[in-house]
């Protein structure tokens, strides 16, 4: 059986194309039979009694009639078949007899015999039954595959169907918009970031595949193109089909082809105009510190009684001031609360500091730190104490330092100068 798929090669990656039908039909019709001879044709009538001159020889009988046209092969899938041979003529009809001796008279012809009937039609082939067995995706570039297999009958195909080629890169993106005039001048914006190029083009349509072997003759199969659906790029090409009886239903699934790349950034826009100078920002509400610029020795007599710690420099302040080791704040609010004390002992010790409020111990700001040696055998202990903590000050409170041990104090203890003695408050914003 002769299989053509022009249809499908020329449309396969063409977005829904309009239905049509292909007919899968043998290449060439069966000879029709030769026909009958011709009758002999009719005894002319007896002459007048009168005897006269011997008539002339009776015309020769009618040539018999050409036998039937065999009939036309069916038509093949887009490809016509051979026209069915011409039957053979039919022999010719034998002579008449000698018509009777009339007077001069010739006898008349006799007529033209009937014509033969017509051969009869050649038996029908098998029904062919069509299956898609697979639909592969093919990479871009590749001509589109169809193979077919039979076993009697029954007829497998098999297809591939190439990708679109990856669509070409995107254009390079405008340039930026010229950023608008901000309150403080900023940098213009960087450019927009450029379209997505367009879709690829549809791949090239592959050649048509080569016309198969000569089948048996069988019934005619009418194939449709139910629909041609569009998929998404990535997707395998597919092919369903439905078949009843002889006709067939064919639906096919294209793919795009993959988005071309992004395109290139676009170019940085020119910047914008300098804006007028925003207004002054409130920053913190109020904030002090006050550290110790040289070591100190606390003297620390009873374990577990706090001493305070000696501040003698002032940092940056505003709305609070600074004096007796304190920090004393003007306006009520929650506070930040930092402090740092890096301390050495020549024994050793379990260390507490603290912040206080009015020489109240502030709680959430108590750490416990032992102190040890760096080093195997090594004759100084060290220990830091650093704490950030918020609470909640009035109009007026002092803040100061306190340390002690909890245990029985031994030996010598020195805190660090400078930042490892420091202790800093800032008013939280509302």
């Amino acid at each position: 059986m002769s299989y053509f798929f022009r249809y499908f090669n020329r449309n396969c990656c063409r977005p829904n194309p309009p239905i049509q039908k292909i007919i899968v039909i043998d290449s060439k019709g069966p000879t029709g039979p030769t026909g009958p001879a011709g009758p002999v044709g009719a005894t002319g009538p007896t002459g007048p009694s009168v005897t006269g001159a011997t008539g002339p020889t009776g015309a020769t009988g009618a040539t018999g009639p050409t036998g039937p046209t065999g009939a036309t092969g069916a038509t093949g899938l887009s490809v016509t078949g051979a026209t069915g041979p011409t039957g053979a003529t039919g022999p010719t009809g034998p002579t008449g007899p000698t018509g009777a001796t009339g007077l001069s008279v010739t006898g008349a012809t006799g007529p033209t015999g009937p014509t033969g009937p017509t051969g009869p039609t050649g038996p029908t082939g098998p029904t062919i039954t069509l299956t898609v067995a697979a639909t592969n995706t093919l990479d871009p570039g590749n001509d589109a595959t169809v193979s077919e297999s039979q076993s009697g009958s029954d007829v497998s195909l098999t297809f591939g169907i190439p990708k679109g080629d990856t669509g070409p890169q995107g254009d390079t993106g405008a340039t930026g918009a010229t950023g608008a005039t901000g309150e403080t001048g900023p940098t213009g914006p960087t450019g927009a970031t450029g379209d997505t190029g367009p879709t690829g083009p549809t791949g090239p349509t592959g050649p048509t595949g080569p016309t198969g072997p000569t089948g048996p003759t069988g019934a005619t199969t009418t194939f449709t193109v139910d629909a041609t659906n569009t998929l998404d790029p990535g997707n395998d090409a597919t092919v369903s089909e439905s078949q009843s009886g002889s006709d067939v239903t064919l639906t096919f699934g294209i793919p795009k082809g993959d988005t071309g790349p992004q395109g290139d950034t676009g170019a940085t826009g020119a910047t914008g105009a300098t804006g007028a100078t925003g207004a002054t920002g409130q920053g913190l509400a109020a904030y002090g510190g006050l550290y110790n610029n040289a070591t100190q020795q606390p003297n620390i007599t009873t374990q577990n009684t706090f001493v305070p710690l000696e501040l003698n420099t002032e940092l940056p302040t505003l709305n609070t001031t600074t004096s007796s080791n304190a920090i004393t704040v003007t306006e009520a609010g929650d506070y930040e609360i930092n402090y740092n004390v890096d301390l050495s002992s020549t024994a050793a010790q379990t260390y507490q500091v603290e912040a206080r409020q009015n020489t109240t111990p502030i709680t959430q700001t108590i750490t416990q730190c032992t102190a040890t040696t760096t080093t195997t055998g090594g004759s100084a202990f060290n220990a830091t104490l650093t704490c950030s903590a918020i609470a909640t000050l009035s109009a007026s409170d002092s803040i100061d330092l306190a340390i002690t041990t909890t245990d029985t104090p031994a030996g010598t203890t020195t805190v660090q100068a400078n930042g490892s003695c420091i202790l800093t408050v800032k008013k939280l914003d509302e």
